[in-house]
């Protein structure tokens, strides 16, 4: 290998290293029952898991999802980050969050972001898995981390 092929790899090499995390913009959760439970409404649990991180339910755009009211996160002087998030229940054994984060700049105008950064993530999903966890609602990642898992 020449000294410039070996340049070229390892600055690759060194910038992949440095680029952000990304994921995608869902989450999902396995419905399990608990041993004191006595409301199986998956709806009534969402709403508790909610309440407790700190985000206030609303009604979603149908009547099979519940959505959230919008939240800051970051502002960056020209535009801030906010995100809302929808929650729907698939088939009674599963439960997709739907996170929806935008940049709202301070002419008002609002750019949907089309990917997560890990700081984002953690921000937004800070207390949710906890809460959610508490109401019978187990974190089992994204279908890409599921995948990874199973090839492993």
């Amino acid at each position: 290998m020449t000294k410039t092929t070996i340049l070229i790899i390892s600055t690759f090499v060194l910038l992949s290293g440095c680029s952000p995390k990304l994921s995608p913009l869902y989450r999902d959760y396995e419905v399990t029952t608990l041993v004191d439970q006595t409301d199986h409404d998956v709806f009534e649990r969402i709403s508790r898991g909610l309440l407790a991180s700190g985000w206030n339910p609303v009604a979603g755009v149908t009547s099979n999802v519940m959505a959230t009211e919008t939240r800051q996160f970051r502002e960056w002087g020209v535009y801030k980050i906010v995100v809302d998030l929808e929650i729907a229940p698939i088939a009674g054994d599963y439960v997709r969050l739907l996170i929806h984060p935008y940049r709202v700049y301070f002419t008002g105008s609002k750019s949907k972001i089309p990917y997560l950064r890990g700081s984002l993530a953690r921000s937004v999903l800070k207390d949710l898995h906890s809460s959610f966890e508490a109401e019978g609602l187990t974190f089992i990642g994204t279908a890409e981390s599921r995948n990874k898992a199973t090839v492993k």
